[in-house]
């Protein structure tokens, strides 16, 4: 036999474990944002898709150098190193603030109404008002929990 049972075992359990981060990474992602009163579209569920890609790639081509270098190594350490760089900006990722990003959607909307309205700056604070008080409510006409 090639390859032993112990280096078949490690590097499904490598893959494994990359792709339940990618499925925590995604409920996490729908449930902040359901939570947020933000729809789901599929473009967002797309680049979880796309992410799987750019983490499985990488790891099947450092599999290929594993399975060569099996000779020397028991266990795929190339896969298992790229695995756990995946895992880590998996947890940085569930661990981001939704509140944050709404932050930054309050922001950018409140400088859009300021520029749309340069001329007429009581128009423009009144706009503001209105947008703050509508997003204060929640974007789905629930009130922030």
């Amino acid at each position: 036999m090639l390859l032993s049972k112990t280096f078949i075992v490690w590097l499904a359990a490598t893959y494994v474990c990359v792709l339940v981060a990618v499925a925590v990474d995604f409920v996490s992602g729908v449930r902040k944002a359901r939570k947020a009163g933000i729809k789901t579209n599929s473009r967002g569920y797309k680049k979880t898709c796309d992410k799987a890609v750019k983490y499985f790639l990488p790891m099947l081509c450092l599999s290929c150098i594993d399975f060569i270098t099996s000779v020397f190594f028991a266990a795929p350490f190339l896969t298992m190193a790229m695995a756990a760089f995946n895992i880590f900006c998996e947890w940085k990722s569930v661990m981001e603030s939704t509140h944050e990003k709404l932050e930054i959607k309050r922001a950018a909307e409140t400088l859009r109404l300021v520029v749309e309205n340069h001329d007429d700056k009581a128009q423009a604070v009144a706009e503001i008002f209105k947008h703050v008080f509508k997003l204060d409510d929640g974007e789905d006409g629930h009130e922030n929990d």
